[in-house]
């Protein structure tokens, strides 16, 4: 808060970036418009229909074109922003922008987009255990709402304050797990770590019911995840992972002369490792970079 004190910043950014610094996440209503949500979701079923330009994680598997009949539990769309001119509108909206660009003191780059039919149900974790970073704390996150979310769909779910928890470091030295290395024993202590800090400090899991068009900003250490579903009903979103422009994702350098930065016209950026960005056509939809299940992700 120190470095907050002495930044001069607008009453409504700096309301923001309070509830980002000292929550680790940041709530902001009515970021998009309904009928900019209803857009992304449009695009998003086209892969069912139009298979082709989309890569789908399903299963596990990363599947390009994707081949769904339906849009199932666990089912993802990477990258929307790479194929849906609605998509890339949806991210960099104005308070959005303006939040990333204070927490990270220069321009963020969307580096992963993922679209979710239904909830994901994923166990409370931190970003920082699965997107690798140079600078793992130099990352953050959005989750936009594309429908009124119902209670029991899988909800997202969150310990407020909890990116201020210690640190748990994978084999001693790292905040990312990796399943060669760390096997599965070390990673359900990591799970029972996050819990154990919110019990000792009185700390309750809260859900996040937003309505369509709500976007809720989260630090990358915030403990957060996906609640069972009790109900079978969808529950649409489109989460992004960002970095600042100075760090870059790790992908772009194992991409080589394939990354590339599009910029967004307000100062920040899109990459991907998944679509050749600098070769989008007329309708807006890049190119994939990879065919196949061949190629090595």
């Amino acid at each position: 808060m120190q470095r907050l004190a002495g930044m001069a910043l607008a009453p409504e950014l700096r309301g923001d970036l309070t509830q980002f610094i000292e929550r680790g996440f940041t709530i902001i209503p009515q970021a998009i418009s309904p009928e900019l949500a209803d857009r992304v979701v449009a695009d998003a079923h086209r892969v069912l229909t139009e298979p082709a330009p989309y890569v789908v994680r399903n299963a596990g598997a990363y599947t390009d074109p994707a081949r769904l009949k339906e849009l199932g539990v666990g089912d993802r769309i990477i990258d929307l922003y790479a194929v849906s001119e609605a998509a890339r509108a949806a991210v960099f909206t104005p308070r959005v922008a303006a939040l990333l660009q204070a927490a990270f003191a220069e321009p963020a780059i969307a580096i992963q987009s993922l679209y979710f039919e239904y909830g994901s149900q994923q166990s409370i974790h931190q970003d920082t255990a699965y997107v690798v970073s140079r600078r793992p704390l130099g990352l953050a996150a959005i989750w936009i709402a594309l429908e009124d979310v119902e209670p029991g769909t899988g909800e997202l779910c969150y310990y407020p304050g909890g990116h201020r928890f210690p640190h748990f470091l994978f084999g001693g030295e790292r905040k990312h797990w990796i399943q060669s290395q760390d096997g599965q024993a070390q990673h359900q202590t990591y799970f029972k770590h996050l819990h154990d800090c919110a019990a000792e400090r009185g700390i309750q899991v809260e859900s996040f019911l937003p309505r369509k068009g709500d976007v809720l900003v989260w630090h990358a250490d915030l403990p957060h995840g996906g609640s069972r579903i009790t109900q079978m009903h969808t529950r649409r979103s489109l989460v992004l992972h960002f970095a600042p422009q100075s760090v870059k994702a790790n992908y772009a350098t194992r991409l080589g002369a394939d990354y590339h930065e599009m910029p967004t016209g307000n100062g920040h950026f899109f990459s991907c490792r998944h679509y050749r960005l600098q070769d989008m056509d007329a309708s807006g939809r890049a190119a994939v970079l990879f065919n196949g299940l061949k190629t090595p992700r």
